[in-house]
């Protein structure tokens, strides 16, 4: 994948107007990337879950997880036990996945190989981001942190067998 398509520009927003704009706390990171990486991200997403579906690799649950969960706290409190749901946001923890970690689990517990592997591998490398705040950027940096907007791979990598 060429580096222009993998260079996120990053924008602090505000999270709500009235908020102290002083502190830091209180600005959302947006991640802004070309519409064409995108767009290669659905295809090759679509691709990974028509293959997890035709080799019935996909955890039973995966659909119907809060079906599931929900029933389960029913359950519970129809046998008059005390339930408590505890949701816990982990969405930042997944700035730091090892990446041949997730090569390794695509390709021996999802059996990802060759090709689609070797472009998974490409577009985990050299990527870059910036800061721009009032038209003004940052230099570009490395990171080697696994971008949010990959929800497959997360998936994949959360749930290999």
């Amino acid at each position: 994948m060429p580096l222009c398509l993998k260079r996120a520009i990053i924008s602090p927003m505000l999270k709500r107007l009235g908020l102290d704009m002083e502190e830091m706390k209180n600005y959302r990171l947006i991640s802004n990337l070309p519409f064409i990486s995108k767009l290669f991200e659905k295809v090759v997403a679509m691709r990974i879950e028509e293959h997890l579906k035709h080799n019935d690799l996909n955890d039973i649950y995966q659909s119907a997880y809060l079906l599931k969960v929900h029933s389960d706290i029913a359950e519970a409190l129809d046998e008059g036990s005390m339930t408590a749901l505890i949701m816990l946001d982990l969405s930042a923890s997944f700035d730091i996945i090892d990446h041949p970690i997730l090569l390794k689990r695509l390709e021996f517990s999802f059996g990802i190989k060759e090709k689609a592997l070797t472009w998974v591998k490409s577009y985990l490398a050299d990527i870059t981001q910036c800061v721009s705040i009032a038209n003004k950027t940052s230099p570009d940096v490395g990171t080697t942190g696994i971008r949010f907007r990959t929800k497959e791979l997360l998936y994949l990598y959360q749930t290999s067998r």
